[in-house]
């Protein structure tokens, strides 16, 4: 007889911090994407909204969007962590480089600060 296991599925974060906790990787790749212009808790911030299906008013985002609509920067979030996941084998090289991106994410993972500006090399 095999008996079945049943887990919890494991519930959506609900702050920037758990974002970085858990999701690491894509938001360091998701700072590699942007070439700079998200610091890793504004990666995390985009992110979360992502998970949450809420837009990120971001000006980045803003701008890829051409202006204030709603479904315009849901597509551009989806767009944003689909590059990222897609692109994480190529993020290498001058404001691209995954390892100087995953030390940032690191450092704020284990509570220090974070970039204050968005050039982060």
């Amino acid at each position: 007889m095999v008996s079945s296991v049943q887990s919890k599925p494991r519930p959506k974060p609900q702050s920037m911090q758990e974002v970085i906790q858990r999701y690491p990787r894509l938001t360091s790749h998701m700072v590699c994407d942007s070439l700079g212009y998200f610091t890793p808790e504004a990666a995390a911030h985009a992110l979360l909204n992502y998970i949450q299906g809420e837009p990120c008013w971001c000006e980045w985002y803003l701008h890829m969007a051409r202006g204030f609509d709603q479904v315009r920067l849901l597509e551009v979030g989806k767009s944003v962590v689909e590059r990222a996941f897609r692109g994480r084998h190529g993020h290498t090289g001058y404001m691209a480089h995954y390892p100087q991106a995953r030390a940032l994410v690191d450092h704020v993972r284990a509570g220090g600060q974070g970039p204050i500006f968005a050039s982060w090399m």
